[in-house]
C-alpha cells in the first residue's frame, strides 16, 4: 500500500500519525516519512551474517536493496521471553503475519518489520505531550506519546534507531574541526537556537556545530517552549539580532511543529529578521515547499551537518559584510 496521505496546509500544527503495533503495543510514526506497507515474505530477505542484532536483513524494494530492521526487536527489554515474542517465536505474532513499513528519511530508504497496523490520526502536534525530562534523554527511543481513546501511542525516533543501527550513514557528514577554516573564530560569538524534540539529534546538532566553533548552542525541546523563549528576548529592547542568530528548526515536533514555529516567527515584525533554518528528515519537494509557505530562510536534510554550517556561515557571518 503506497502513501497517499492528505496534504496538510503548511503551518498548521497538524500532523498525521501512522499507528501501528509491535510486541504488543501501540506506536506511532509520521506518515510523511512512510513510502510503501506491504505484506512480509520471509522468503525475500537476504539475511547478513554479524549484523546488528534487530536487522533481519535486506529486501529487495523497487530495484534497490534495502535494510529490513525489526522493530520489535528494538522495542523490548532483555527479558528472553519478550525477545521470543518480537522475533515471532513466541505466541503473539506469526513472522508470516507481519507487515513491512518501508519509510524513507534522511535521505535514506530502510524497511521495518512490524506486527500489524492500525490507522491514521490526523491530530495537531498540541495533542502529542512531550516526554517528561527525566525520560527525554539520548538513550529514549521515543519523542512523545499521544492518547486516542483508552491506548497510549508512543511516537518513534525513528532517526535515533537508525542512526544507532547504521552508524555509518552517518559518518560522511561529520563537521571538520579545523581552526584555520575561513569564519571559524567568528563563529564563537554567535548565539544560535535550536528546536529539536529526539534528544539524541539535539546532542549530535550541538557536538557537530561545536566542532566548527559555534559554541553557543541553546537547544529546546519543542518549538513551543522555543518560541516562548523567542518572545521574551523580542519583549526586551533593541532587535532580535541582539540575543539570537539563527534559528534552526526541526518540523516533527510534540507541541509546536517547526512549521507553525516558523510562520508565528515570521509573521510578527519583532521576529520576522530572524533567520529560520529547517533541519529536518522530511525534506523533499512536498515538505519544501511547506517551508517556502512558511517563509523559512533555508531548509536542508539531516543529517548534512557540514551544510548545516556553511549555512550559518550565510546567514550570520557573511550578511554582517552586506552593505546596509
Amino acid at each position: 500500500m503506497a502513501n497517499e496521505g492528505i496534504l496538510l496546509e503548511s503551518g498548521t500544527n497538524e500532523v498525521e500519525i501512522l499507528e501501528f503495533t509491535a510486541n504488543g503495543q501501540n506506536f506511532g510514526v509520521n506518515v510523511l516519512k512512510i513510502q510503501a506497507i506491504e505484506q512480509h515474505y520471509p522468503a525475500r530477505v537476504t539475511h547478513i551474517q554479524l549484523s546488528h542484532p534487530s536487522i533481519v536483513g535486506t529486501l529487495l524494494f523497487r530495484d534497490s536493496c534495502i535494510t529490513l530492521i525489526d522493530l520489535s526487536h528494538e522495542m523490548v527489554d532483555d527479558d528472553p521471553a519478550a525477545a521470543a515474542d518480537a522475533t515471532g517465536e513466541g505466541p503473539q505474532t506469526d513472522v508470516e503475519d507481519k507487515l513491512v513499513l518501508v519509510m524513507e528519511f534522511n535521505n535514506l530508504k530502510t524497511a521495518f518489520l512490524v506486527d500489524g497496523v492500525n490507522r491514521i490520526h490526523r491530530v495537531s502536534w498540541e495533542s502529542i505531550n512531550p516526554l517528561s525530562a527525566f525520560l527525554n534523554t539520548p538513550d529514549s527511543k521515543f519523542t512523545g506519546s499521544l492518547q486516542i481513546e483508552d491506548r497510549e501511542i508512543l511516537v518513534v525516533d525513528m532517526e535515533k534507531i537508525v542512526t544507532e543501527i547504521l552508524p555509518q550513514e552517518q559518518q560522511q557528514f561529520a563537521v571538520s574541526a579545523d581552526a584555520d577554516a575561513p569564519n571559524f573564530a567568528d563563529r564563537s560569538r554567535k548565539t544560535i537556537f535550536l528546536a529539536e524534540d529526539s534528544a539524541v539529534i539535539r546532542e549530535k546538532v550541538t557536538q557537530e556545530l561545536g566542532r566548527g566553533n559555534y559554541l553557543q548552542v541553546r537547544a529546546f525541546p519543542n518549538g513551543r517552549e522555543c518560541h516562548e523563549e523567542i518572545m521574551r528576548l523580542a519583549a526586551q529592547p533593541g532587535p532580535i539580532s541582539d540575543h539570537v542568530d539563527v534559528l534552526i528548526s526541526d518540523i516533527e515536533m510534540p507541541a509546536m511543529d517547526g512549521l507553525a514555529l516558523c510562520r508565528t516567527i515570521k509573521s510578527n515584525p519583532a521576529t520576522a529578521d530572524l533567520p529560520v533554518i529547517m533541519f529536518s528528515s522530511l525534506i523533499n519537494d512536498q515538505i519544501a515547499h511547506k517551508c517556502d509557505d512558511v517563509d523559512a530562510d533555508a531548509y536542508i536534510t539531516k543529517p548534512q551537518f557540514t551544510e548545516l554550517v556553511a549555512l550559518l556561515d550565510r546567514f550570520c557571518i557573511s550578511a554582517e559584510t552586506v552593505p546596509a
